[in-house]
């Protein structure tokens, strides 16, 4: 258990953490990539304090319809990730630099169903994340304004 939780959370009382805002800001989706920005948010959502405390806010200023399509997949797939890093205390929490690890995770005796869910979430962070992105930057109509 972190210590924060150890100072500020007892049992049966109601947590004593302050809620926290975090705000991330973002203006040109070829200059900032998205996938830099989803994996940012995802490493707000996936922190370890109460889920109930901690807010997540992006400010496109470039009102780039790339960035909120990346964000949205970045949604989806967060309901998957978050609780995958929380059960497994995953660091780094950014699914980009989590599997770029050159890690041996079959070498070391590691417990079956943590093999299986990090492959199902290295699936999943692929699709959602990566191609399905870049596709969308590549591929989409262009839109006079």
């Amino acid at each position: 258990m972190p210590l924060v939780s150890l100072r500020y959370e007892k049992e049966g009382k109601p947590s004593e953490l302050a809620p926290i805002d975090i705000f991330v800001s973002t203006v040109d989706p070829v200059k900032e990539p998205p996938l830099i920005t989803a994996n940012t948010v995802l490493s707000i959502l996936a922190v370890d304090y109460p889920v109930d405390k901690v807010c997540c806010y992006v400010s496109d200023d470039g009102a780039a319809m790339l960035t909120f399509e990346a964000l949205t997949e970045t949604c989806l797939f967060a309901r998957k990730w978050v609780p995958f890093c929380k059960k497994h205390k995953i660091e780094p929490r950014a699914p980009e630099w989590y599997f770029a690890q050159k890690i041996d995770y079959l070498r070391e005796k590691v417990h079956p169903e943590f093999v299986r869910e990090r492959r199902a979430m290295k699936v999943s962070s692929y699709n959602r994340l990566g191609r399905k992105t870049i596709w969308t930057l590549f591929n989409r109509p262009f839109v006079c304004p």
